[in-house]
C-alpha cells in the first residue's frame, strides 16, 4: 500500500569484465581486436610518393590523417595514437634503405619490439610496394598479433584468410605500380621517338612556343657559348679555353633550376668542368639526346633498387636524332672536340695527353719501334729520356729501350721546320685573322655585358622615377638599387678600360707588319724567347700524329744511329735517323752551347743567359735546365769573363748600360731608400734577379732629363697621379705595374718650392675620357 516502506537503493559499481590474467577487457568494436591490442599504441602510418604529390594534393594527405578519428572509434586513446609521417615524398617501390624511408624503419621496429596494436593506413599500398618489405611486414606483425588495418577493414595476420586476402592486395599493389610504370615509361619513350619530349636545355637554348629548341635570344649568352667553341677548336685544350677566359675576365652562362620557378641563368667565374661539360654536351650540335644517363644493370644492386645510374656511350642511349634543333657546332666538328678530350685525358688510358710545360718535344707522341707501346719523358735521372717501360712495370719483362731526347727533339724539329716553311705566308694571314678575330669576340661579349648592365641601371632609374615622393619608404629602397646599379656600371666600365689597354686594342699596320715578318721565318719565331714549351708541342702535333723510334744495338753508352719514323697527320711516313751522343758527349757541354754562353755574357746577365739558353731548348750536359748558378759554373770552368755581374763591385755600369744604385745616388742626389722607392713604383727601370739582390737602374739622358725637370720645363702636358689613375680607371698598383712595364712614363716637375711626379698622357687616355687641359693642376702630391 501507500504506507508500506520501501527498501534503500544502493549505488553499487559497473562491472568491469576481465580476461583470465585479470586485466581489464574493454568495449571494442570489432571482435578481432582483443584486449592486449588496446594496451598497445596504434600507429598511422602517411605517405605520398612524390613531393609534388605532397604540395599540389593535400585531400590525400588530409584523408590519412583522417584515420587517427578511425583508431579512436575502434577503442584507441588519444595518446596511444601516434602518426609517422617521415616518408611524405619518398616511393614506396624500393627497400626502406635505399629509399630513405626513415618512417617506414621506424614502423617495422615498433611492430617487432611488440608495442603497437594497430597499424593504420589509407591503403596497404602506401606502407609498401614491393613484396620483400610487404611480406616481411607481414611476417612480424603475425609474431607480435599486430593488426593492420585500410579504411574500411581491420586484418589479423595470423587467420589464414586475412593473412590470404593481404599478401594477394600486396602483390596487385606491386603489379599495379608495374603497370602504371610501364605505360608512363612507353609514353614517355614513344614522345622521346619523334624529339618531343621535353628536356632540361643547357645554357644557350630556350623552349619555344611549340615546343622546338631555339637558340637563347640573349646574344651574350650566345657569344659565351659560341667563344667556348671557337677557342677550344684554335687552342685545343680545355685548360687553355679557361686561361683565356680568365685572361680577359670573361664569365660562363649556367642554368641554374629551381623546383618552383622553373629555371633562370645565373654568370659565374670560368671553370675546367663547367667548359668541359659544354664541350662534351651532344645538345650544341644539334642532336636530341635521350637515355644517356641510366641505371647500369651489370652493377651491383641493393634490394629494391634498380642500380647505379651511369653515362652511357653515343651508341648506347635510347634515341639519338641528328639536326633536330639549331646548332652551335656541326655534328663532325662535336666528335672531333670530344676525341680532342679523349686523347688529352691521362686517366689510366693509352692516349697521348694534352701538350704541358716541361721537357720532351715529343711528349705523348712517342712509340716503341719494338714493343709498339707508348714511351713517356723520364725525369730525374742523369739526363732526360724517352723511355719505354710498359711492359717492365706490368709483365716484369726488361726495359725495352731508353733514349736521351737532345738528339731526338733537334732531328724532329729540323723536319718539322723543313715542312712547314712552304705555307709561311698563309700561316702568317691566317695568325693576323685568328688573332683579330679572338679581338673582337672578347670586345664583342665586353660590349653585351655593358650593355645589360646599363639596361639594369636604367630599369632600375624607371622604378625609381615612377614612385610617388610621398612614399619614402618605397622610394628609399629603389633609390638605393639605382645606385646600386650605378656603381657595378661604373666598375664594369672601368674593368673594360682596363681591359682595353691590356688586349682588346685592335693590331696596328706596323704589328701586323711585324707578325708576317716573324711568322715569315718559322725559325726565329720557334726559338723566340715568348714561345713556351707547350706551344711548340700544340704546333708540333698540328703535322705529326706519332715518331716511332729505335735504337741500334750499340751498348750503352757508346753512342750509336737513332732511326725516327715520322707519322704525319696527312697520313704520310718519313723516316729519318740522328746520331745518338755517346756517355762521353753527354758528359761534356756542347761546343755551341759554350759559344752562346760567350757571346750571351757581354750584355747579359747570368740569369738572363739561363733564361735565354731554356727558351732555345739547350739543356745541361746532364739534360737539366739551366740557371744562374749553373751558367756561373760553366763560366768559371772555361774562363769566360762576364760583363754583367749581378752584385756590383763599384759605380760603373756593367755591359748593357745598367748602374748600381751608388751610381744613382752620386749623379741624381737622392738617398738609397728615395732610389728604392722610385724602382719599385715604375719611375726608375730597374732589374733585380731576386728580392734580396742589387738593382741595377737604367739611367740615359732622357731619364736624367725626367728626373732633374728639365723635360718638364720644356712645357710637355700631363697628369697628375691620382687623375691618371681617375681617368684610366686604374688602381694605385695597376698604375704603377703600367710605369714599370714601360707603358707609361713619369717624371718630376718642379712647382714652386717643391717637386710633384707626372704621368706622360700621351696616347693612353681612354677615347671617351676628356683630357684635362695642360696648366690645370689639382693639389699638389710628392711621392719622394
Amino acid at each position: 500500500g501507500e504506507g508500506a516502506m520501501t527498501a534503500p537503493t544502493v549505488d553499487t559499481p559497473p562491472v568491469v569484465p576481465q580476461d583470465r590474467t585479470g586485466l581489464p577487457v574493454r568495449t571494442v568494436a570489432d571482435p578481432k581486436i582483443h584486449a592486449r591490442q588496446l594496451l598497445r599504441q596504434a600507429l598511422i602510418y602517411v605517405r605520398q610518393s612524390h613531393p609534388n604529390q605532397v604540395r599540389h594534393h593535400p585531400e590525400s594527405a588530409r584523408r590519412q590523417y583522417g584515420l587517427t578519428e578511425c583508431a579512436r572509434q575502434l577503442g584507441w586513446e588519444s595518446e596511444q595514437i601516434r602518426v609517422i609521417d617521415e616518408d611524405q615524398g619518398k616511393s614506396g617501390a624500393g627497400s626502406a634503405v635505399a629509399h630513405g624511408r626513415d618512417g617506414f624503419a621506424e614502423l617495422v621496429s615498433a611492430v617487432s619490439l611488440d608495442e603497437v596494436g594497430i597499424v593504420l593506413a589509407l591503403e596497404v599500398s602506401r606502407l609498401a610496394r614491393n613484396s620483400a618489405e610487404w611480406y616481411r611486414l607481414l611476417e612480424l606483425c603475425a609474431l607480435s598479433g599486430t593488426l593492420i588495418a585500410d579504411d574500411s577493414t581491420i586484418y589479423d595476420p595470423r587467420l589464414f584468410n586475412d593473412r590470404l586476402l593481404l599478401g594477394l592486395r600486396g602483390t596487385i599493389s606491386e603489379v599495379e605500380l608495374h603497370c602504371i610504370k610501364e605505360r608512363l615509361d612507353g609514353a614517355r619513350m614513344s614522345k622521346a621517338r619523334r624529339g618531343e619530349l621535353p628536356l632540361r636545355l643547357p645554357a644557350g637554348y630556350v623552349g619555344g612556343r611549340e615546343g622546338q629548341i631555339e637558340f637563347d635570344p640573349d646574344q651574350e649568352v650566345q657569344g659565351a657559348i659560341r667563344t667556348i667553341f671557337a677557342q677550344f677548336e684554335r687552342l685545343g685544350t680545355a685548360n687553355a679555353v679557361l686561361h683565356f677566359l680568365s685572361d680577359h675576365g670573361l664569365k660562363i652562362p649556367r642554368r641554374r633550376w629551381h623546383a618552383e620557378s622553373g629555371s633562370e641563368i645565373v654568370w659565374m667565374r670560368a671553370s675546367y668542368q663547367a667548359i668541359h661539360t659544354v664541350l662534351m654536351n651532344p645538345t650544341y650540335a644539334g642532336a636530341y639526346v635521350y637515355g644517356q644517363r641510366g641505371h647500369d644493370p651489370s652493377g651491383p644492386i641493393d634490394l629494391g633498387s634498380p642500380g647505379p645510374r651511369k653515362r652511357f656511350a653515343l651508341d648506347q642511349v635510347e634515341v639519338l636524332l641528328h639536326d633536330h634543333h639549331p646548332a652551335y657546332v656541326n655534328w663532325e666538328r662535336y666528335l672531333a672536340n670530344r676525341a680532342v678530350l679523349r686523347d688529352n685525358s691521362t686517366q689510366f688510358q693509352p692516349s697521348r695527353g694534352a701538350p704541358r710545360q716541361g721537357s720532351g718535344l715529343l711528349q705523348g707522341l712517342v712509340v716503341c719501334a719494338r714493343c709498339g707501346c707508348r714511351m713517356h719523358v723520364q725525369h730525374g735521372k742523369p739526363s732526360v729520356a724517352y723511355l719505354c717501360d710498359t711492359r717492365h712495370r706490368r709483365y716484369g719483362e726488361p726495359l725495352c729501350q731508353s733514349l736521351t731526347i737532345d738528339h731526338v727533339d733537334q732531328a724532329i724539329t729540323e723536319a718539322y721546320l723543313k715542312v712547314i716553311k712552304p705555307a709561311q705566308i698563309e700561316a702568317a694571314l691566317a695568325l693576323a685573322e685568328d688573332l683579330e678575330r679572338d679581338r673582337a669576340a672578347v670586345e664583342r661579349q665586353w660590349e653585351l655585358r655593358l650593355e645589360r648592365a646599363r639596361y639594369e641601371a636604367e630599369r632600375a632609374f624607371r622604378q625609381y622615377d615612377l614612385c610617388e615622393p610621398e612614399n619614402r619608404l618605397v622610394a628609399r629602397e629603389l633609390e638605393g638599387r639605382w645606385n646600386e646599379q650605378l656603381r657595378a656600371v661604373a666598375e664594369l666600365e672601368a674593368e673594360y678600360r682596363r681591359e682595353q689597354n691590356r688586349g682588346l686594342a685592335p693590331l696596328t699596320a706596323e704589328e701586323k707588319v711585324t707578325l708576317r715578318h716573324l711568322v715569315g721565318d718559322v725559325r726565329v719565331l720557334w726559338e723566340a724567347a715568348e714561345m713556351r714549351m707547350e706551344e711548340r708541342k700544340r704546333l708540333v702535333r698540328c703535322l705529326i700524329r706519332e715518331v716511332v723510334l729505335l735504337k741500334d744495338e750499340q751498348p750503352r753508352g757508346q753512342g750509336g744511329i737513332t732511326t725516327m719514323r715520322i707519322g704525319w697527320c696527312s697520313g704520310a711516313w718519313s723516316e729519318i735517323r740522328a746520331h745518338r751522343p755517346s756517355g762521353a758527349d753527354l758528359a761534356s757541354t756542347p761546343q755551341v752551347v759554350l759559344e752562346r754562353i760567350r757571346d750571351l755574357a757581354q750584355h747579359h746577365s747570368d740569369d738572363q743567359v739561363a733564361a735565354i739558353l731554356n727558351a732555345k731548348g739547350l739543356r745541361t750536359k746532364m739534360g737539366l735546365s739551366w740557371t744562374y748558378l749553373r751558367v756561373g759554373q760553366i763560366r768559371l770552368r772555361h774562363g769566360i769573363p762576364t760583363a754583367c755581374p749581378i752584385v756590383p763591385t763599384g759605380a760603373e755600369p756593367r755591359g748593357d748600360g745598367l748602374v748600381p744604385v751608388r751610381a744613382v745616388m752620386e749623379q741624381v742626389g737622392i738617398s738609397r731608400s728615395v732610389a728604392g722607392n722610385w724602382c719599385r713604383c715604375g719611375f726608375l727601370h730597374a732589374e733585380q734577379k731576386a728580392a734580396l739582390d742589387p738593382r741595377w737602374i737604367r739611367l740615359t739622358d732622357e731619364d736624367r732629363a725626367r728626373l732633374d725637370g728639365t723635360r718638364a720645363a720644356q712645357g710637355y702636358g700631363c697628369w697628375r697621379l691620382r687623375e691618371a689613375q681617375r681617368l684610366m680607371g686604374l688602381t694605385e698598383e695597376e698604375l704603377y705595374q703600367r710605369l714599370r712595364d714601360g707603358k707609361l712614363m713619369a717624371y718630376r716637375a718642379h712647382i714652386g718650392d717643391h717637386w710633384e711626379w707626372r704621368i706622360d698622357r700621351v696616347d693612353h687616355a681612354p677615347h671617351d675620357v676628356p683630357l684635362p687641359p695642360t696648366g690645370v693642376h689639382a693639389a699638389s702630391e710628392e711621392v719622394e
